[in-house]
């Protein structure tokens, strides 16, 4: 399957002759703004965290993305023998079987019915090797329904943050002085109705090293290859998504291709703008493992209430998929901050 990357529909037109002028005034398109990595970290952990506070129910501390529970479930993290060998790299150097944990989400809504971009994180637990964060023997891997981030940059991120704080969502992407009609066109394509979790293909959006030494770049797919496919919804409403998993857990297993796609031209593929879609004509995913669910209880209140406990994190990763470029700095520091005050630490 290849997501094709076409033009955003005002491009070559007026409005978007409009856009790239304001761009140019305002002096965004680079990093802009002057403000260090450690200035936009302190700065979104606290909107971030008045965010969170301010949605908490029931004394319950909300994530600031993915809130919505679908699904957390067990499955088996298989590493294939046949992988080229220059992918024969950390978690993928050696065929091998691992316990891994799946977690299914909704990026903004809590009904399942609405449109969506759908996110998956996995956990893959009794890896060897040394970690870059974390616990020894994790392995996370954080991934969405769409190939982009609809923020570029952390400045970017930074103020779609701002915005969402202060309830001007929209104002963000519509703004005439600082207009980001990208986003707002990745956000329109990449929300989606969906029958089921387990029929979607997801990505890793962002860049990541791929061995301890050496310069590879590669990003992160997980392609459905399941026997059954849901058809239509089930039990349709504001839990469907959990619905559907479980009906399709009871016709057999499901299942995914885990694949790595390499950089081919730091220019067209770049590390620092997470907003680009890295061509798979030029660089095809290739399969490196095949990630198995079985059919399992995960809908009881202590099995979901377990999972929201849960976090992840890209740099609670082996050394040999170290996390790259400015977005997954930001990451790193969001994620641990969000989840300590989720945890209450």
């Amino acid at each position: 399957m290849n997501i094709k990357q076409s033009k955003p529909p005002w491009q070559g037109s007026p409005q978007g002759l409009f856009a790239l002028a304001a761009m140019i005034v305002s002096g965004r398109g680079g990093h802009g703004g002057g403000a260090t990595i450690d200035q936009i970290v302190d700065e979104m952990n606290r909107r971030v965290a008045a965010i969170m506070l301010a949605e908490a129910k029931n004394d319950i501390v909300p994530r600031f993305n993915q809130p919505k529970t679908v699904a957390c479930v067990r499955a088996e993290f298989r590493v294939h023998e046949d992988i080229p060998g220059e992918l024969k790299q950390g978690l993928f150097s050696q065929p091998s079987t691992y316990p891994a944990m799946l977690r299914f989400a909704n990026a903004t809504k809590m009904d399942d019915s609405k449109r969506d971009i759908r996110g998956l994180s996995i956990k893959v637990s009794n890896v060897k090797g040394p970690v870059l964060r974390g616990a020894p023997g994790i392995q996370d891997f954080i991934l969405n329904s769409y190939p982009a981030l609809f923020v570029a940059t952390p400045e970017d991120f930074l103020s779609f943050i701002r915005a969402r704080q202060e309830d001007k969502k929209l104002r963000f992407f519509l703004n005439p002085p600082d207009p980001h009609l990208k986003s707002l066109w990745i956000v329109i394509r990449a929300s989606k109705k969906h029958l089921s979790p387990l029929d979607i293909r997801y990505w890793s959006t962002v860049p990541f090293r791929l061995g301890e030494t050496g310069n590879q770049v590669v990003k992160y797919a997980v392609t459905p290859c399941s026997g059954y496919k849901t058809t239509r919804a089930v039990d349709a409403g504001e839990n469907q998504l959990r619905a559907a998993i479980k009906a399709h857990l009871k016709q057999g297993p499901a299942r995914f291709h885990f694949g790595v796609q390499r950089q081919a031209d730091p220019k067209t593929m770049p590390i620092e703008d997470a907003s680009v879609i890295w061509d798979e004509k030029a660089s095809p995913f290739q399969t490196v493992a095949t990630i198995t669910i079985e059919d399992q209880a995960f809908d009881s209140p202590e099995s979901l209430a377990a999972c929201e406990r849960s976090s992840f994190n890209p740099w609670q990763c082996l050394a040999a998929h170290a996390p790259l470029g400015r977005m997954n700095e930001v990451r790193r520091r969001v994620y641990e901050h969000a989840a300590r005050l989720r945890n209450k630490e």
